[in-house]
């Protein structure tokens, strides 16, 4: 069985997929783009047994390949806020979609996880430009207006490096750019 991580590379991506592997690490393939990136499953070779999460990539764009990759017998965990065109009906897909204008996918993470690394979808909802939502979120963990700056300052660095033509564009790749965050638990 092979682990692959699919993520959009701007801060939604990033911080939705940090709060799933410090709820359950494991090791992973990385695939991820610039920002405007969005037809990353078609990067992605899986088969029978095989589990990939797929995090800030629109459904839409990706349905070929996302019935490609169920075809061939991978479970596919889904978690997304853009539009998402027909959701197939398949056994081996769990999908959290939610096109809400306040949500954003880490949000949506954070609910499935039940708060459990709270302050990475806030750190992501502020980087989304969600920031009513992103205080919302924050409310309960009675954060000073201090730390709330210090999350949305990260969340909006790590968006702002998403932005890019190609990879090359961008100061940190965003694979590598969530292999150091990877070790936080809180930003």
């Amino acid at each position: 069985m092979r682990y692959v991580d699919v993520f959009n590379g701007d801060a939604d991506g990033i911080c939705a997929l940090l709060q799933l592997q410090l709820s359950s690490p494991r090791d992973s393939e990385l695939v991820t783009g610039v920002k405007r990136d969005i037809d990353l499953l078609r990067q992605v070779r899986a088969g029978a047994g095989d589990r990939i999460t797929v995090l800030d990539v629109a459904m839409e764009k990706n349905r070929a390949d996302l019935d490609r990759l169920l075809a061939a017998g991978a479970s596919v965990f889904y978690v997304d806020h853009h539009i998402p065109g027909e959701i197939p009906e398949h056994a081996g897909l769990q999908a959290i979609i939610n096109t809400a204008p306040e949500v954003c996918t880490s949000l949506l993470v954070d609910r499935h996880l039940n708060g459990q690394h709270r302050p990475w979808a806030v750190a992501a909802a502020f980087g989304d430009n969600l920031h009513a939502a992103a205080r919302t979120a924050a409310a309960p963990l009675k954060l000073s207006e201090a730390q709330l700056d210090q999350l949305r300052e990260l969340g909006e660095c790590l968006n702002y490096n998403g932005y890019g033509d190609s990879l090359a564009d961008l100061h940190f790749h965003p694979a590598d750019l969530y292999r150091q965050l990877r070790p936080y638990s809180d930003p």
